[in-house]
């Protein structure tokens, strides 16, 4: 009996062991990406305290959500130092306490996968004696704009403040109410951020921006872009933000575009008089929203106008669903309009200003290129260099604009569809509606802190174009056709100077006058065949404290991807989904 029972007890060990192993296994394998919150507790005089309370409260568990925080409770050590590890990456609240000494208590501390952030606290004796503090010196900024104050300690708030209201000068600088900072930027830039994948890009242009301000998670953007000769297009912009801090942003915008036409475009005899001018409107909005601490939603609408002999409009909402599978697996599923995101820089956030519908015409009435795109997408983080995407993406194009050059015959098929394109001296052709579906891999890796490489491979359809034809009739040579293309990227630093070049070529097929999945196209900011851009931070002086940077930007370098699309006895008239160019230009930002 003795035998058999220890025989019982030894396999009711090994089952409780392998069930503990299998249980630990993963939840180890799961804790890289998570992070952890370490600090100081100590007196004013620098003296740690043993024995201090710690509750930090935040998303702890991977497994919370928003509404049911949890909450975690740790004592100091002999040394007065606290440690937190398995944190969930999130914004955290601390409070310590002491017996005899007050309280402290800090929100906003953000936590970071595979990183260790660090708080330190003081504090100090409930029954502190009290100081009448007077400032030794003039009044020189907010915190010394005071006559006297009334302290328990130098390292508590005062309790009690009293300010000459006489002090309050022109010279007294005004108390900011926001820590994000003001900014200001003007500038001659050639274009190429923006990020929207169906935009027109007049080139280059001068620029004056302003961002204020408003509140501690809000600012407002006015800026203003303006086209060094008549004939391109001049705009002004409005852009209001709130909910920063909070990782809930909403943001409306409105950019009025004010378009010169050359001549060119062939329009009803009605009409010639207006043909020279449009005015396009965009209104934007969106806002995002974090349902639990693994979804983020972000919705809103995006309404474009266009008015001039006839009008065009475009309303198009858009949805995009965000999911934390792991902390470092991302999937995302997305419809609607197809602007890219990740527009925080002033920078960049003035690189879509341009981001207006290509115009095109049909049968005399001008049309704006719209795109339907919907994808899902996976992104994983592999290790702490390197990231990889897959996505399956469905376009639906409409109203699909082409870039060329020369001027069509009146009697061929693109009389009456096509308009000037001033950016480049050619034309933009109506190239009718079409589908694509396919499929996108990227993988990008970081060396050092100065060098990155990324591969890109895409599936899906573009409009193909097979030389001069007899027949005048947009179907018999523009058809959609199944396209793939393989992107290279490089980024590179050099660090004595701080010069950054950015190389990446394209490799399609020499017919092709429509972009491959110009979605996927915007986000890793490339275009058609070969690209450079060089950006040269300048030298500033003491009584300029500004960055100023020189660009330059020259794309399809190699001249690839030229299509001669006339009629046979006819004007020649050649297409391309990408024109040879070179710009530069340069920024201040203060």
């Amino acid at each position: 009996m003795n035998i058999t029972n220890r025989g019982s007890s030894l396999v009711s060990l090994f089952l409780v062991s392998g069930l503990l192993i299998f249980c630990l296994h993963p939840a180890q394998g799961f804790a890289a990406g998570y992070g952890k919150l370490a600090g100081l507790v100590a007196d004013n005089k620098g003296t740690p305290l043993m024995g201090a309370a710690v509750v930090i409260l935040g998303p702890t568990s991977i497994a919370e959500d928003m509404a049911n925080q949890s909450v975690k409770r740790v004592i100091t050590d002999g040394r007065g130092r606290f440690t937190i590890e398995h944190l969930v990456p999130g914004w955290y609240s601390l409070k310590v306490s002491s017996p005899t000494r007050l309280p402290a208590m800090r929100n906003g501390i953000r936590v970071d996968a595979d990183e260790t952030a660090v708080a330190r606290f003081i504090l100090t004796e409930i029954f502190a004696p009290v100081r009448f503090q007077v400032p030794n010196n003039s009044v020189s900024s907010w915190s010394d704009d005071w006559k006297w104050v009334l302290r328990t300690s130098s390292t508590t708030r005062p309790i009690l403040r009293y300010r000459d209201q006489r002090v309050t000068s022109a010279s007294t600088p005004a108390p900011q109410a926001s820590p994000l900072p003001s900014q200001y930027m003007f500038g001659v830039l050639s274009g190429s951020l923006r990020r929207d994948p169906l935009a027109d890009d007049p080139g280059i242009g001068s620029v004056l921006a302003y961002v204020r301000s408003l509140s501690t998670d809000s600012d407002l953007l006015v800026a203003g872009a303006f086209a060094p000769i008549s004939n391109q297009a001049n705009t002004v912009t409005t852009v209001f933000r709130r909910n920063l801090l909070k990782g809930q942003p909403q943001e409306i915008g409105m950019i009025l575009h004010q378009f010169n036409f050359a001549g060119g475009a062939i329009l009803p005899e009605n009409a010639q008089n207006a043909a020279s001018r449009a005015q396009g409107v965009v209104l934007t909005y969106s806002e995002t929203r974090l349902l639990s601490p693994r979804v983020t939603v972000t919705a809103g609408m995006d309404v474009d106008y266009l008015g001039s002999f006839g009008e065009a409009m475009t309303a198009q909402p858009h949805v995009k669903m965000e999911y934390q599978a792991a902390p470092s697996t991302l999937v995302s599923a997305q419809y609607g309009s197809a602007r890219a995101e990740g527009a925080d820089s002033l920078l960049e956030r003035i690189g879509m200003m341009n981001a207006f519908p290509r115009i095109t015409e049909r049968d005399n009435q001008l049309k704006m290129e719209q795109l339907n795109h919907s994808e899902v997408a996976v992104n994983r983080r592999i290790g702490k260099s390197s990231r990889a995407q897959f996505a399956a993406y469905h376009d639906d194009l409409r109203n699909a604009a082409v870039w060329g050059f020369g001027q069509p015959d009146s009697s061929s098929w693109m009389a009456g569809n096509f308009v000037s394109n001033p950016a480049v001296d050619g034309i933009v052709v109506h190239a009718g509606n079409y589908q694509s579906a396919g499929f996108r891999a990227v993988y990008s890796k970081t060396f050092g802190e100065h060098f990155e490489a990324l591969a890109a491979y895409s599936t899906g359809s573009a409009l193909a174009a097979h030389g001069p034809v007899a027949i005048g009739s947009r179907e018999s040579f523009l058809r959609p056709e199944q396209t793939t293309a393989l992107t290279g990227k490089i980024s590179a630093e050099i660090p004595v100077t701080h010069t950054r070049i950015i190389t990446s070529y394209e490799s399609v097929p020499s017919d092709r006058v429509t972009l491959l999945d110009a979605y996927g196209q915007a986000m890793l900011q490339v275009q058609p065949y070969l690209g450079v851009q060089i950006r040269q931070p300048l030298p500033t002086f003491a009584f300029l404290p500004a960055h100023i940077e020189a660009t330059a930007d020259f794309r399809n370098l190699t001249g690839q991807g030229y299509v001669s699309a006339g009629q046979a006895g006819q004007k020649p008239v050649t297409l391309s989904s990408g024109y040879r160019c070179i710009r530069g230009g340069f920024s201040v930002q203060f």
